[in-house]
């Protein structure tokens, strides 16, 4: 997938209301038209990490830093950035879609919940307080403009997560079998959600619930390998992640394949202490929902993270979901999750998995995109 080109997301002055040398953002505001494009960072791969770990930027600088280091689907990083005064507006970036494989966009609108949390956490230390709106225009059948957020003068403090955020990394690596995550914790994690359309359930791997989760996630890892549709906008999320897109040939993503599915089995399935569920009271075509899931998510890993917790997504049979509901109506893995799994399913859908528990080895970071490339007029 093409990024857009630097023209598209070129940063003009006065968007930005201080500069990486000013103090908490609540207590000095630039004035207008004080910022340059060179305000930005135009640091890519790891180095947006280092520059958020080194305690860089101010104000809506660092507020957005912090947000391009948030999870999204297949790592794509499917947003855009207005920045101004007192005001941060995140777009979706729908060049960074996934196809077939996330017909409704559900990934790519979590992902944007993901970056508004973020942002949310990294608020409070520049001393302001955000105020979320999400879909602000949505009425007027613009669903680009995910979310604004007001940024209001408040006492500077520190989000508990802030450390958190460099820290957080999505971890593939097998997890200790033999140490698992008490139950006070699960509870802790399913007690973060804001939102009363969203929720979060635990299965045990061994229990009934957590055998059904296994044999789904297999059952749809083989079918989205098997469909073209499917396997195409995976494909689509390598390439728009890898360093050396063309060396992705057919070959080497056949490999690639089959090296999921094996990791899939025994790693994924094989090693997790408990697998969760993020459910959604609404349409599964709902991107407020999307985003209420996406913002939980961000919230659970990093709070995780700062209880030494591993945790990797796991939305194969979620992808499943989807596509059968766009292309038959109905999804016949909906109905053998809703017929094998206790739960109350009235007006609940099954939005998001992800596997949890502890690691001996450190997630690598995942490369980033320059904040300079996606900040758009």
């Amino acid at each position: 997938m093409t990024a857009p080109s630097l023209s598209r997301r070129s940063f003009v002055a006065g968007g930005l209301a201080m500069l990486a040398d000013l103090p908490a953002f609540g207590q000095s505001l630039a004035p207008p038209g004080a910022a340059s494009p060179s305000s930005l960072p135009n640091l890519g791969g790891e180095g947006p990490w280092d520059y958020w770990a080194s305690g860089q930027g101010a104000g809506v600088v660092r507020i957005a830093a912090a947000a391009i280091l948030s999870a999204s689907p297949y790592d794509t990083q499917p947003w855009l950035f207005r920045l101004g005064e007192t005001r941060i507006e995140v777009l979706a970036d729908k060049d960074r879609a996934l196809g077939e494989l996330d017909p409704f966009r559900r990934e790519l609108y979590m992902g944007l919940g993901c970056a508004i949390e973020n942002a949310c956490v990294a608020a409070p230390a520049q001393g302001v307080n955000p105020v979320v709106h999400l879909l602000p225009e949505s009425s007027a059948g613009n669903d680009e403009l995910a979310a604004a957020i007001e940024l209001e003068p408040a006492r500077q403090a520190r989000h508990p997560y802030q450390d958190a955020i460099a820290r957080r990394h999505t971890n593939r690596l097998p997890y200790d079998t033999g140490r698992k995550v008490d139950q006070a914790t699960l509870d802790a994690l399913a007690g973060l959600v804001s939102s009363s359309d969203t929720k979060v359930i635990f299965l045990e791997p061994v229990s009934t619930g957590g055998t059904v989760f296994t044999d789904l996630m297999m059952q749809a890892t083989q079918r989205i390998i098997d469909t073209p549709g499917l396997r195409d906008g995976r494909w689509t999320g390598m390439r728009s992640t890898a360093a050396n897109p063309s060396a992705l040939d057919a070959k080497a993503l056949q490999q690639a394949d089959a090296n999921w599915l094996k990791a899939t089995r025994t790693v994924a399935c094989a090693t997790a202490s408990a697998f969760g569920l993020i459910m959604v009271r609404g349409t599964r075509q709902d991107h407020r929902l999307h985003i209420e899931a996406g913002r939980l998510w961000q919230r659970i890993h990093l709070d995780g993270t700062n209880r030494s917790l591993a945790m990797q997504p796991m939305n194969h049979f979620i992808e499943v979901i989807d596509y059968e509901t766009r292309t038959q109506g109905t999804s016949p893995v909906s109905s053998a999750m809703r017929a094998a799994l206790p739960q109350d399913w009235n007006g609940w859908e099954p939005i998001f998995g992800f596997r949890l528990g502890y690691a001996d080895a450190t997630a690598p970071r995942s490369p980033r995109r320059p904040l300079a490339s996606i900040v758009v007029a």
